[in-house]
């Protein structure tokens, strides 16, 4: 079950970096523990004078390098282990980069597109109001998720600043509307740190130029539509998409008639679609396959951008041959067997925690915005994202260079009665790398806060 499943996988994850590099136990024991778990139950008067309870979420795992940071996810099926794994993966998130925060994650159990935006208003005050005294510019800085959106931040701001007696407070939440105090920039934020890091992968790794290549998509909300949009304009050519309305694969009638009206990057027009439904009713070249179907299309690059846990070790050996790099634009959306396989296969895979990593990043930024109000226009935010992650992404090159060559060496002076008769190393994985640069980050703060 998935609930299993999710707790599990971020467990290997984490247990597979300290195996490999050794860190202090009672580091790990802390690391693994989650600061508090908030849950509220809340009453909600809808609009035909019925009232309605509510179970809301706030999850705080590690503060260690600053205030907690992360998402607020509105949907029916959201659970407890499934926040506890991806305010796990928000502490780690933060730590590569090594912003100044900690990992939460939390939201409401309910959908909003079944309420009237009256209702919704409501159901998310009253659940800033229930968590208010465990959220703040200096303690928890909640941002938009899955189902939430900037227009949602906008009223839990309003409400945080009401029950503050601060009408000056906006950096309480990230992602709010550009006209509330927001950055320019974070609507794309993730999807750009997807595909930048695409870039920067291949440029450096793959050595191989990205025009040219061929990608499919799972995914087409936020991040996998801006995702699509920023690889066609770096020059790749998305060949499938899937969501949760089904799967279809793009042909080259697709293309026709957005040449025709000069617009050589289809994916502008293609983002005014709220689902992939829609747009098969409206463009040509749209022909639905099965989801099996879908992971096996001849492509270059796989971006799994919906949910966690959608690639297993079957789907992962289903995968065409050609494929060349996996880019988790969702958190978690590897099972650890579809890991190993990929690693068997030679096919690279982006972690999570790096990939999608934009998204924090300009949160990060809208903070300090709000902090100092002075407001950044977009080809800054856009520019010193590209820093950072480039930063990061350099880090790791060196990072994984060292360990390469100390293994290599270590296997030597073994094989040649130097040091000691060790196994055969395991291979380190780029998962590995970038969770020993968090865990590096996190053991300096530790050490000297313990």
């Amino acid at each position: 079950n998935n609930r299993d499943r999710i707790i599990n996988l971020f467990d290997k994850q984490l247990n597979s970096a300290v195996e490999l590099f050794h860190y202090d136990d009672s580091f790990v024991k802390v690391l693994k523990m989650h600061d508090s778990e908030i849950i509220v139950n809340f009453p909600v008067k809808m609009d035909d004078g019925s009232t309605k309870i509510f179970k809301g979420y706030r999850i705080q795992h590690n503060n260690w390098l600053g205030p907690y940071k992360g998402g607020l996810r509105f949907d029916e099926t959201v659970y407890l282990d499934e926040f506890k794994a991806l305010a796990f993966w928000m502490t780690i998130k933060c730590a590569i980069h090594n912003l100044p925060f900690g990992g939460t994650k939390g939201g409401i159990k309910f959908t909003p597109s079944k309420y009237s935006e009256e209702e919704q208003k409501q159901i998310v005050q009253t659940y800033c109001s229930r968590v208010y005294k465990y959220v703040g510019p200096n303690v928890d800085i909640p941002a938009p998720d899955m189902g939430s959106t900037s227009r949602h931040m906008d009223w839990m701001t309003s409400k945080y600043q009401k029950k503050s007696s601060d009408n000056l407070t906006y950096s309480a939440f990230t992602g709010k509307t550009v006209s509330f105090r927001g950055s320019e920039g974070r609507d794309r934020a993730t999807g750009l740190g997807v595909s930048y890091t695409i870039e920067l992968w291949f440029e450096h790794i793959l050595k191989q130029p990205l025009k040219g290549k061929t990608f499919i998509i799972q995914g087409f909300g936020n991040v996998g539509s801006w995702t699509a949009r920023f690889l066609t304009d770096a020059g790749a050519k998305c060949v499938a998409l899937g969501d949760y309305t089904g799967y279809y694969e793009l042909t080259p009638a697709f293309y026709k008639p957005m040449v025709r009206e000069g617009d050589a990057n289809p994916f502008n027009a293609v983002l005014n679609y709220k689902t992939l439904a829609c747009l098969e009713t409206t463009y040509p070249g749209i022909h639905a396959v099965k989801q099996e179907d879908f992971w096996k299309i001849k492509a270059d690059i796989i971006v799994p951008a919906a949910m966690e846990l959608q690639i297993d070790r079957g789907v992962a050996e289903s995968v065409h041959a050609d494929c060349k790099l996996v880019a988790e634009g969702a958190n978690g959306p590897l099972d650890s067997g579809a890991d190993e396989v990929f690693h068997s296969r030679n096919i690279q895979v982006i972690p999570d925690v790096l990939c999608n990593s934009g998204g924090v990043i300009v949160s990060y930024f809208e903070w300090l915005q709000n902090r100092t109000n002075e407001y950044w226009p977009l080809a800054r935010v856009e520019a010193k994202l590209k820093e950072m992650l480039s930063a990061t992404f350099f880090k790791y090159m060196r990072t994984m260079r060292q360990q390469q060559q100390q293994q290599q060496q270590q296997h030597q002076d073994a094989v040649t009665g130097a040091g000691p008769q060790l196994s055969l190393p395991t291979a380190v994985t780029s998962r590995n790398i970038v969770y020993k640069m968090a865990l590096d980050n996190l053991w300096n703060s530790y050490e000297i806060k313990k």
